[in-house]
């Protein structure tokens, strides 16, 4: 009796189970044609999760350019900031390093990762920072401190655009025709290569930002004293 009411549960597990998977019942066995590592959120119609990720890497990219200008900013003969430099030249190697990853990412899971226009489809609320015009411009313009409330702000609108990936892969749902999105392995790819560094990062430029005011709210002598000692202990932090 034991035996059969385990077996009982276990296929209402199944069944469960069942319920929020999506597989494409034996498609490579009928079709060679259909043999292919998609699976779960990128075996559905709609693209929508594809969409999404060809969509960040490409902010990546735009990410890495800004940063990479504004690490130049601070290269210049009448503004040597070294300490400025390498962590803006940081920065921007680090998200080059994320889209180029990224994009591995979606081949391996049989997408074709593509880049796309990054400012379209951005939210009004997100609209901030990530689709707005002259960026590039106020990047060759800007001075230590807005450098970095630039800086800290790009970073936590794209943290945002990661989250809402996030919540859309990390829950079953189904809402009329549409298909689940449902899939932990992008969700675990995100903690693992995205988000853990997002939020370092955006806690570092915050502090960054609170030390380098405290340093240079002093008189004018002062304040170019406190910038260049500031200079010279992220030039060491790096």
């Amino acid at each position: 009796m034991a035996k059969f009411n385990n077996a009982i549960v276990f296929g209402l597990v199944l069944i469960f189970a069942s319920a929020f998977a999506k597989s494409d019942s034996g498609a490579c066995e009928i079709n060679v044609e259909g043999c292919s590592p998609n699976y779960s959120s990128f075996d559905v119609t709609n693209k929508t999760l594809e969409k999404d990720l060809r969509k960040y890497a490409s902010q990546l990219v735009d990410k890495s350019y800004h940063f990479l200008i504004l690490s130049s900013t601070f290269n210049k003969f009448n503004l040597d900031r070294p300490g400025f430099e390498k962590l803006y030249r940081k920065i921007s190697d680090k998200a080059w390093a994320d889209a180029i990853d990224l994009i591995k990412y979606q081949s391996r899971r049989g997408s074709f990762g593509h880049l796309v226009n990054p400012r379209e489809e951005v939210p009004k609320e997100q609209g901030n920072i990530l689709i707005r015009s002259g960026n590039y411009q106020k990047a060759k313009e800007l001075k230590e401190l807005g450098s970095l409330q630039f800086a800290l702000e790009y970073e936590k609108a794209l943290a945002q655009e990661a989250h809402a990936i996030h919540r859309k892969v990390s829950h079953a749902h189904k809402s009329g025709d549409e298909h689940h999105h449902y899939d932990p392995d992008v969700a675990h790819y995100l903690d693992e290569n995205i988000i853990e560094y997002q939020s370092g990062t955006v806690r570092e430029l915050a502090g960054y930002i609170h030390n380098l005011k405290h340093f240079s709210e002093k008189s004018q002598g002062a304040s170019d004293l406190g910038v260049h000692l500031f200079d010279e202990f992220l030039a060491k932090a790096q």
